[in-house]
């Protein structure tokens, strides 16, 4: 039998590697229309899939969008992106990646601002940013959410808020987070600096936002004056996460 030269192995691999690039070369903003075409969220795309960016819009958030392309995560099977999101003061950076179906959001840092928060719940935020640390999840649209983790970190400050057609205030204390998922629910425990509950947050896969309250949180408002366990949920709200739809 007469064995091939080993450099033909070299030649397919360096074609593969060529086919990539010039891959990687295409107008992001050609693929988008050719393969988006009902694109009602990003504009003014430049660069191309290798690296580029775009101004993007969703309900009432905007901001930029930036992505550098990783093609060694093809070797696990899965097309990935370093991704920086900006909206304001809103800043978070991490990897993005698609596989099977599935999107996988991993390393993701940053911080979400107060004006952010305000497009999601139309309330006076305290002036200090949320911190997110270590985030990462799998989402699929049939099974929501899955292998969940990452950490949240919360100064607090005074919140005015509009609840049952009153306006009032409170005094968030610190709060400290961290994310799980359960059900295909996407879980946020929000504890004091003593690891005692004040806050549960639910999103599920059509990105439903569901917030429980507890005693222990509510009596952080003066003019509070429900009687409940301190571990009690006293208040639930059920809203879209993005107000506009997905």
């Amino acid at each position: 039998m007469i064995k091939k030269p080993k450099y033909i192995t070299w030649w397919i691999f360096a074609l593969i590697a060529f086919l990539i690039f010039v891959l990687l070369q295409i107008p992001a903003a050609w693929l988008i229309s050719k393969f988006y075409k009902n694109n009602q969220t990003l504009h003014n795309v430049s660069g191309n899939i290798w690296q580029g960016q775009a101004d993007w819009q969703k309900g009432q958030l905007r901001g930029t969008l930036n992505w550098n392309t990783r093609p060694l995560d093809l070797v696990l099977l899965r097309v990935a992106a370093d991704v920086e999101v900006h909206s304001g003061n809103t800043q978070l950076e991490g990897i993005v990646a698609y596989r099977f179906g599935t999107i996988l959001l991993q390393s993701l840092e940053g911080q979400i601002a107060p004006e952010t928060l305000k497009s999601v719940v139309d309330w006076q935020w305290p002036s200090n940013a949320i911190q997110l640390k270590g985030v990462h999840l799998n989402f699929k649209k049939q099974q929501g959410f899955a292998k969940s983790e990452g950490q949240i970190q919360w100064a607090g400050g005074e919140l005015l808020y509009r609840f049952a057609q009153r306006q009032d205030r409170m005094n968030i204390p610190a709060l400290k987070g961290s994310l799980s998922d359960e059900n295909g629910k996407l879980i946020f425990d929000i504890r004091d600096q003593r690891e005692q509950k004040m806050v549960n947050i639910a999103l599920d896969q059509n990105l439903m936002l569901d917030v429980q309250l507890t005693q222990r949180l509510l009596i952080n408002i003066a003019s509070y004056e429900g009687k409940a366990g301190l571990d009690t949920y006293v208040i639930s709200t059920r809203q879209p996460l993005l107000k506009g739809g997905f």
